[in-house]
């Protein structure tokens, strides 16, 4: 029995979803410790496809406990159409929770992510998504934030909006949006109360419980390393820490606690959003990426930037967070291509450099690529490490070699049998 952490270990949309949807199969408690509804998981299982924003992927296992953590920031009306989508298949999602201290987000959150971005200056827009998630987390930092306990207490919840909203109207009179009403918001909080106050607890004690007994644990990530708001390619970063040092604290356990930390790999690169991206593909190459392995964005249906291999970023990402392991996914998507690449290094300015620089320096880098061979045949049918062609096991252990962590797990297709466990 053991606390894994599952995490990203590249710019997000690495198959996190897919990896927790099969491990939960097994687990206890599946925890959601950061993010908000920006970025999707998504799970294929024998109930269908599904693309879950914010609540946990282990719903589908009525016997897993799934806690939205307090490191969250939870907007109730995604939530409402989250649960309506898995009732549809009959997943009645009973078994879950959300903690007492997660902040919420507002309407006007939403708002003012979306007129914050289209105010930035030409080539410094982030790409969000505009569902409020940065300006919650604002709120949050400056101490100013609605928690989800607070809709519990009507008379405290007003008197902390009293406090909030003369600031947030004069920030959307700015950008000429019309001023939130607070008898408005007590409504919305009103109703979010009945439909999920039994939801919102202290899930402390349940993790507590859970971690002195033994049970598997789970603790889901949001996006990928590269997106950390400390580590990552700031400011085009997401407003918290998708790293494994930022689920001891979104879940609310000591780090020693932590027995696994898996980094999920997709076996090229992939991103979301603005911000430097050196490996990405401006030719047959990326578009056939893009195509084969449908990378559209689980939230948008943007279309994700799409490259080689990035070794730099991964290992960067394997010390940052301490990988035990790696799972690899869409490795079937490389299954035509001839010839492979893997980016080992960067030059800068004439000169090579192999480890992870800040912003500037990956906005200037160039890649310095080691080709390998593809194996042209199909990977979707392998179920065990022997089943895969040589040239894709050589390919796979390269990436193992260059990222610092051994494999654990081989993705070969959406499926939950097409992984292979080593």
């Amino acid at each position: 029995m053991s606390v894994t952490a599952i995490v990203g270990a590249q710019w997000g949309d690495e198959g996190k979803g897919r990896v927790v949807d099969y491990l939960a199969q097994k687990a206890q408690v599946v925890i959601r410790f950061q993010g908000g509804d920006n970025a999707g998981h998504t799970v294929i299982n024998d109930k269908g496809k599904f693309a879950l924003h914010i609540i946990p992927s282990g719903i589908f296992n009525p016997d897993t406990t799934c806690i939205i953590g307090a490191g969250t920031v939870v907007n109730f009306d995604t939530l409402e159409i989250e649960l309506a989508s898995i009732a549809k298949v009959g997943v009645e999602g009973k078994n879950l929770f959300i903690d007492r201290r997660a902040h919420l987000i507002l309407p006007f959150h939403c708002q003012l992510d979306g007129a914050e971005e289209a105010s930035k200056k030409s080539g410094w827009a982030v790409g969000t998504t505009k569902r409020g998630i940065g300006p919650c987390y604002s709120d949050k930092a400056a101490r100013v934030g609605i928690r989800a306990s607070d809709i519990l207490d009507p008379d405290r919840l007003r008197t902390r909006l009293e406090m909030l909203l003369p600031q947030k109207n004069r920030q959307l009179a700015h950008y000429g949006l019309p001023e939130a009403n607070i008898e408005e918001l007590m409504e919305k909080c009103g109703k979010w109360a009945s439909r999920f106050g039994n939801r919102i607890i202290d899930t402390l004690p349940v993790l507590r419980e859970a971690v002195t007994a033994k049970k598997d644990v789970l603790l889901e990530g949001q996006l990928g390393i590269m997106r950390d708001l400390d580590w990552g390619i700031y400011p085009y970063t997401t407003s918290s820490n998708p790293s494994a040092g930022g689920a001891c604290s979104g879940a609310g356990l000591s780090p020693r606690h932590i027995d696994e930390v898996i980094g999920v790999v997709k076996a090229y690169s992939t991103s979301v959003g603005g911000g430097p991206f050196p490996t990405e593909l401006f030719d047959a190459d990326g578009e056939k990426l893009r195509s084969v392995g449908l990378e559209f964005g689980a939230t948008t249906g943007r279309p994700r930037r799409c490259g080689w291999f990035d070794a730099v970023a991964t290992s960067f990402s394997c010390w940052i967070n301490g990988f035990t392991g790696i799972a690899i996914t869409k490795l079937d998507i490389l299954d035509t291509f001839e010839t492979i690449k893997i980016c080992t290094g960067y030059t800068i300015d004439g000169v090579l450099v192999t480890d992870l620089p800040d912003t500037s320096g990956q906005e200037k880098a160039v890649p310095v690529y080691e080709e390998m061979e593809g194996w042209m045949t199909s990977t979707a049918e392998a179920r065990a490490w022997n089943d895969l062609p040589p040239k894709a096991q050589a390919y796979v252990l390269r990436l193992a070699e260059l990222t610092g962590a051994p494999i654990k797990f081989i993705s070969v297709g959406p499926e939950r049998d097409q992984i292979i466990i080593l």
